[in-house]
């Protein structure tokens, strides 16, 4: 038996299952080619037998929801979006259920509930019960549809087709890794974050005193290139210029903004071939900044500005940014649950995102800490 089947539910942070406000409102469910019937509770009595093959647009999303609800998880699966994204040459990311529908000639989803209620601002359980069912029907027809017509395309490429059912039984493995998170320590977090602000606070103050009366912004490539290899830094002042003499403002000082150009002397000779397109700049990645050659002080000043980068994006993305996605994604207290993705990187590799757990700085590893010790 095929079982094709596709969850409707609450839409905050686009209905992440791990957001801890979100809600199921109902599951299309259609066996082999049958009519597509739409359970709006007791869904954990749906379980099939676990050779049944289970269908899905966005697999690892609809198993989160099968997880969460106690409904015992399937080990087959076929994925139309990652297999779409292996019959393309894995060229389109995340192809969409409307957009594959379109190619294979299979019509259009219903877009009335986007355009008037999901785009309005009206969450899934306040639909008209009647137009949700319909909605939900279509997308789970027009998903056993395509299943069709991807189980037609892989029969003229076998090789294919065994790559994409390896990445399938990937796919079970990354569900459970992003069930799983990780678990990170707030506290830790934050006594970092204070010490990383702090150092910041240093550097900042050593770079600013080369120019005291110049407030320069080291995060600017444009202010950062005329600190290096000279240019133009143009401030910004009020100038007073009377007083108001009418309405609600009468008798208070008038103000007009005016600009101050100040020219600054080359530090540092650029490298050949590093100028940017607007003319007078030059790179200042952290690349271009390693290989510069100048004077003991210039050669500080460049170790401070590639310190004060490192330390910016420790508490811009770990220190801040961790406990930040977990806020913002309702996220239970100090859990992470990040996306392995496998529609994405032409290359066929893996990737990760929100928070990016491939590539964990080194200095922030002492902030994951194992669940049995929390």
């Amino acid at each position: 038996m095929i079982v094709t089947s596709d969850w409707e539910v609450t839409t905050s942070n686009n209905g992440n299952p791990f957001d801890v406000t979100n809600k199921p409102v109902c599951l299309g469910w259609k066996e082999d080619d049958g009519a597509t019937k739409v359970v709006w509770d007791n869904w954990e009595n749906l379980s099939p037998d676990l050779c049944t093959l289970h269908v899905f647009f966005n697999a690892k999303f609809d198993l989160h929801w099968y997880k969460k609800l106690g409904i015992t998880l399937p080990q087959r699966v076929w994925c139309c979006q990652l297999a779409e994204f292996v019959l393309e040459g894995q060229k389109n990311r995340y192809p969409s259920l409307e957009q594959t529908a379109i190619k294979y000639l299979l019509g259009h989803k219903l877009d009335i509930i986007k355009l008037e209620y999901w785009d309005k601002g009206i969450d899934t359980d306040a639909i008209p019960k009647e137009l949700l069912e319909e909605y939900t029907k279509q997308d789970c027809d027009l998903t056993y549809q395509i299943y069709l017509k991807q189980k037609e395309q892989f029969l003229q490429d076998p090789q294919l087709f065994r790559l994409f059912r390896l990445l399938c039984l990937d796919l079970l493995v990354l569900q459970e890794m992003e069930w799983n998170g990780l678990m990170f320590d707030e506290v830790l977090c934050k006594q970092k974050e204070e010490a990383v602000a702090a150092e910041i606070q240093t550097i900042q103050k050593q770079l600013s005193a080369v120019y005291p009366d110049l407030s320069i912004n080291f995060n600017s490539g444009d202010q950062l290139s005329a600190f290096l290899y000279g240019g133009p830094i143009v401030e910004e002042y009020k100038e007073h210029i009377g007083f108001y003499k009418t309405g609600a403002k009468a008798g208070e000082p008038k103000y007009q903004t005016k600009e101050r150009i100040h020219q600054l002397p080359q530090l540092v000779k650029p490298l050949p071939k590093t100028q940017l397109k607007k003319d007078g700049y030059f790179k200042t990645d952290e690349g271009t900044l390693r290989k510069l050659k100048g004077t003991k002080q210039v050669k500080k000043y460049i170790e401070l500005l590639l310190r004060l980068s490192e330390l910016e994006k420790l508490n811009g993305t770990y220190y801040k940014g961790i406990p930040a996605t977990n806020k913002e994604m309702n996220w239970p207290s100090q859990e992470l649950h990040g996306q392995f993705n496998q529609c994405v990187a032409q290359t066929g590799r893996l990737s990760s995102s929100k928070p990016n757990q491939q590539n964990f700085a080194d200095d922030c590893l002492d902030i994951l800490v194992s669940r049995y010790d929390s």
